[in-house]
């Protein structure tokens, strides 16, 4: 495979290889057209239904409602999920307690003793 493109990291004028980011990108691209494609079909199934029951004006009212919800709820967030990778387990401060430095000065706290729950019964029994 003698290709120059391929030295330039492309396969083709009109297929780029992709880094990670881009891959990412475009898949997270095509999922959300996949959900607008469904809720646009879920909408005309919704606005289909209202005319089935309710003719004209039950086909106004589930558009009125589908206009309202969008109201509402706003325009959709794109935010892209996070995701942070710890390099170990959480400290568990109950039962180990935390020694710190903090540039030059130790600092260091115990772990709390446990208590027992304080829970009074404010019931009172059933009458018969």
């Amino acid at each position: 495979m003698n290709d120059p493109d391929a030295a330039n990291g492309k396969v083709s004028d009109t297929f780029p290889l992709l880094t990670d980011d881009e891959r990412s990108a475009a898949a997270h691209a095509e999922m959300m057209e996949k959900y607008e494609e469904r809720l646009a079909e879920q909408r005309r199934s919704s606005i289909a239904a209202g005319r089935r029951k309710g003719g004209i004006v039950g086909a106004g009212m589930a558009g009125a409602m589908l206009a309202v919800a969008e109201i509402y709820e706003g325009p959709p967030k794109e935010d892209a999920p996070v995701t942070v990778e710890a390099s170990s387990d959480p400290i568990d401060l109950d039962t180990d307690g935390v020694e710190v430095t903090v540039g030059e000065v130790d600092v260091a706290a115990p772990p709390l003793e446990r208590l027992d729950p304080i829970v009074t019964n404010t019931r009172k029994p059933p009458q018969v």
